[in-house]
């Protein structure tokens, strides 16, 4: 059963990391997180080192340079995401956890291995199809995870649980494609698959040591007709259907400020565009901070209030960062500093901001997801999950899209590109706010 609206929303947590570290389920869960999450970044880069290695493919008569090559490589990544989740999370709830997991690591695992035949390396349309195959083992995995942390923790340890989550999550995504390259350049790109794919198979071996406690029900549902129960549970519960959508669209800003840091590292900052990790890595830095003072500080702060204010910082926070190109322009020469950019000592400042950035994402992410968790029945977890990643893989194409092209057309570039971004996300957190603030105390008062 679902717990009843105020309890929901007045989840508290006392218990910090350390009764984490003591829960052996959970940790075999976290560090299986670790090697699948890491091995899925640096298989992108593996495929990107096969795909370009003769700088041009052909296919159907038609030659495709490096770039394009990668754009279809994403595609082929992305549309399992987006069509085939829902599908699979209506099978995650159908059967064991445990076996989801671990089928879904080794089979992965046996399919990166094969990245470094042949046939792959002389057909694009192969490795587009063997990276669309592995991808569908990635949908498996991640509703399969995220429905077996409540399972494996308290409800008064979610919050600190998901703040390792994201916090691992933040760190392969700042860090995880960095890892591929140097394999890559140690092992070779013959050798190189297999030691990408001991991060699955290890993953696989972690998964082994949870105790699967999912009881197994014989379902004589046809499978869309799970798929419309559980679309009809998201619209119908407005809780769940309001997480859905903080994550979605927290992971779709996060995602425009990854696409960004490119012109931002040229434009403001006046740095080689190879340099945008700094960028990059200085918000998942601050995420990690983050998610670390919300799961052991502030987990008894409203899980609503603190993801407006999350929403509110952020926007501020994005607002800032688009200012400082304005700033370089006007404001510098205004008062004698002509030529003087946001690099060598003042490179401190966008990125002391990006770090403020996936602080405040922190804010959003952890009590969001707790709350989404805990309000979920178990026999709907998997399709619940299954349509939130949906949500986030095709929100995630939209600022792929549409930032790269407005920081490099519009007047002001990049800044006006994180102002309209950022104000409006200001503008929306302190509204909302404002609203749950009321309503929780309406409540208060009606007790």
């Amino acid at each position: 059963m679902s717990l009843p609206t105020t309890e929901q929303e007045e989840i508290t947590a006392k218990a910090g990391f350390h009764s984490l570290f003591k829960n052996q389920q959970f940790m075999a869960l976290w560090i299986a997180q670790i090697f699948s999450q890491f091995a899925d970044r640096a298989v992108f880069v593996l495929f990107v080192a096969v795909l370009t290695a003769g700088g041009t493919a052909t296919i159907a008569g038609r030659h495709f340079g490096a770039a394009q090559l990668t754009s279809d490589l994403y595609v082929a990544f992305t549309i399992p995401a987006i069509l085939l989740s829902p599908l699979a999370g209506v099978y995650v709830d159908r059967w064991s956890n445990k076996a989801v997991l671990c089928i879904s690591n080794f089979v992965r695992a046996a399919l990166v291995c094969l990245i470094g035949a042949p046939f792959i390396k002389e057909s694009p349309v192969a490795a587009f199809g063997l990276a669309f195959l592995i991808s569908i083992g990635s949908q498996f995995f991640a509703p399969a995870e995220s429905s077996s942390i409540p399972r494996l923790v308290k409800k008064e340890e979610l919050y600190a649980a998901n703040s390792l989550f994201f916090t691992t999550m933040m760190i392969a995504l700042g860090f995880g494609f960095a890892i591929g390259d140097p394999i890559v350049s140690a092992t070779g790109i013959g050798k190189a698959p297999y030691a990408v794919a001991c991060g699955f198979f290890f993953a696989g071996l972690f998964v082994l040591r949870i105790k699967d406690n999912k009881r197994v029900v014989r379902h004589e549902n046809l499978w869309w007709e799970d798929l419309r129960i559980g679309i009809a549970y998201i619209a119908n519960n407005a809780i769940v259907f309001k997480a859905i959508l903080k994550i979605t669209f927290l992971f779709s800003t996060m995602i425009t400020l990854n696409v960004i840091a490119v012109a931002l590292s040229q434009q403001v900052m006046h740095l080689e565009a190879s340099k945008f990790g700094y960028i990059v890595a200085a918000a998942g830095v601050g995420m990690g901070i983050g998610n670390f003072i919300v799961g052991h500080y502030l987990a008894h702060v409203n899980p609503s209030l603190m993801a407006h204010r999350g929403f509110g910082l952020l926007g501020l926070f994005m607002s800032l960062l688009g200012s400082l190109g304005f700033i370089q322009e006007y404001v510098f020469p205004s008062i004698g500093m002509h030529g003087v950019y946001f690099n060598g000592p003042l490179m401190f400042f966008p990125l002391l901001l990006a770090a403020m950035i996936g602080l405040s994402s922190a804010f959003v992410a952890v009590p969001t997801q707790s709350l989404l968790q805990a309000s979920i029945p178990e026999d709907m977890r998997g399709k619940v999950f299954a349509a939130q990643n949906t949500a986030m893989s095709a929100a995630s194409t939209i600022p792929v899209v549409l930032a790269g092209i407005s920081a490099d057309n519009i007047p002001g570039g990049v800044s006006t590109t994180l102002l309209i971004v950022g104000l409006p996300t200001l503008v929306m957190g302190l509204v909302n706010h404002a609203r749950s603030a009321e309503r929780i105390k309406r409540l208060d008062a009606g007790k």
